[in-house]
């Protein structure tokens, strides 16, 4: 029955595909209950070096979050991901990696995880990084990073979700992308509402930007400690 045998296996074995799908949420979901700190995620390429200048920035952020009561959440990966775990624990704030299973080349065996889980269905994965946050933060990435990116703002834009900050680090990065946004789908109508849709993105370049955007957006928001 074609050549499509990964897509074939998931909705032949629906019984299966469903079961995991619930454990896996069932599981993430469970998790968050336990997580009593308000929350923020952080997303970004997993290439980033350890001696860049964005990875050691992301880790600075992360821990003047943990510093200031938060829970750091990213996708438990190299790069970025470890950048914020890594933060999150100099901090000794609780610091969740939510790994992805099948992503063979996004391992990290570092003790930088108070909380650890791997997910097969990325979808799942992606809900539940998003879904308690208080803030998602992005850093510079590629196609996984603008997946979620999108995602998420997709999620806001339609109402499906509640709208939290959305924040993008280094505007020279992506300044590029949102300017065609704005002189292509926005001029020509293809977002649905013109004075809402680009105003869900912010950009930062310091924590304390980050911060100022956090508590603009929920006044009553004060350092969690």
């Amino acid at each position: 029955m074609g050549i499509f045998h990964k897509n074939t296996e998931y909705f032949s074995q629906n019984s299966d595909t469903v079961q995991k799908v619930k454990e896996e949420l069932d599981n993430g979901l469970a998790l968050l209950n336990t997580i009593e700190k308000p929350l923020v995620t952080f997303f970004g390429s997993h290439l980033t070096g350890e001696d860049t200048e964005i990875y050691q920035q992301a880790k600075h952020v992360a821990r003047a979050f943990g510093e200031r009561g938060y829970a750091i959440m990213s996708g438990g990966g190299p790069g970025i991901m470890h950048a914020t775990n890594a933060g999150a624990t100099q901090a000794g704030a609780p610091s969740l990696g939510l790994q992805a299973k099948l992503l063979t080349d996004e391992k990290v065996l570092d003790p930088i995880f108070t909380h650890t889980l791997a997910f097969h269905f990325l979808f799942v994965r992606r809900f539940i990084m998003s879904i308690k946050s208080e803030a998602l933060i992005f850093y510079p990435g590629g196609y996984g990073t603008l997946n979620e990116l999108f995602e998420y703002l997709v999620l806001m834009q339609t109402g499906i979700v509640d709208t939290v900050p959305i924040i993008c680090i280094d505007k020279t990065f992506w300044c590029g992308l949102f300017t065609w946004l704005e002189e292509h789908p926005f001029k020509k109508q293809y977002l649905i509402h013109q004075d809402h849709d680009l105003k869900l993105i912010r950009f930062a370049n310091s924590f304390e930007e980050i911060m100022s955007i956090i508590k603009e957006a929920t006044p009553t928001v004060d350092e969690a400690n």
